[in-house]
């Protein structure tokens, strides 16, 4: 099940769009996951009433026995129906030891799997490896780190 509880929500007008300021929105898994995206602001897509566009985002993604996942990025598309987030603009991922820069973050909250995609950069305390994307399942911790382009090699630099 899920369990969504909003923070305090301001509305203000732009451009003759309603925007929620201070945006809050935290859910739990059947596993004891529990998953929170923090905004300064968002607004409903016109196109879609269940996409929430967001600024100056937030997201703490913590797992059950295995440590927190911080992701951090300027604007993202939030679907409150299934809480799928599309993070994108300046996309930055913590966890452990690890820091992630990319382009675009995809949460799917329904699978618990993370695609970090387009330029992304990886980094650990010893090494640094660039590629065009990295899947990762939130619950295995199995992670795949790949090339869209097959002809393209992944670069790596490893500190001893």
């Amino acid at each position: 099940t899920q369990d969504l509880v909003n923070k305090e929500i301001k509305l203000s007008k732009d451009n003759d769009l309603e925007v929620i300021e201070e945006l809050s929105y935290t859910s739990s898994d059947e596993k004891g996951n529990t998953y929170k995206i923090l905004s300064d602001s968002g607004k409903i897509n016109e196109d879609d009433q269940d996409i929430l566009l967001l600024k100056n985002v937030f997201a703490e993604i913590t797992l059950k026995n295995s440590g927190k996942i911080f992701i951090y990025s300027d604007q993202a598309k939030y679907n409150k129906s299934n809480l799928n987030t599309h993070f994108f603009d300046n996309v930055k991922l913590n966890y452990e030891d690890y820091n992630i820069k990319s382009e675009n973050i995809f949460l799917d909250y329904v699978t618990k799997e993370v695609k970090i995609a387009d330029n992304v950069i990886y980094n650990d305390s010893n090494n640094q490896l660039n590629a065009d994307a990295i899947d990762m399942d939130l619950i295995t911790k199995f992670s795949k780190i790949y090339m869209t382009n097959k002809d393209n090699k992944i670069t790596a630099t490893i500190k001893n």
